[in-house]
C-alpha cells in the first residue's frame, strides 16, 4: 500500500509542476518545487485528514487539546 501512496504523490508532482512549466534552469525547478511542496503540505487539502489542510486539522487539534 505504501507504493501507491507514493505514486500518487509522484502523479501530483509531475502533473502541478513537471508538466506545467517550461523550465530554463534547474534553479527555476528547484524554486517552483519549494514553493509546491510548502503549498502541498500546508494548505492543499488531504484524504487522510478527512479532506482538511494540513494546517487546518493542526489548528483543530489545538483547540481540542486547550
Amino acid at each position: 500500500m505504501q507504493n501507491g501512496y507514493i505514486e500518487r504523490l509522484n502523479r501530483t508532482y509531475r502533473e502541478d509542476v513537471l508538466d506545467a512549466y517550461l523550465f530554463d534552469s534547474l534553479e527555476q525547478v528547484r524554486i517552483l518545487s519549494d514553493e509546491w511542496m510548502d503549498q502541498y503540505n500546508h494548505f492543499h487539502p488531504h484524504q487522510s485528514l478527512g479532506g482538511l489542510a494540513p494546517a487546518t486539522y493542526a489548528k483543530q487539534g489545538e483547540v481540542k487539546k486547550v
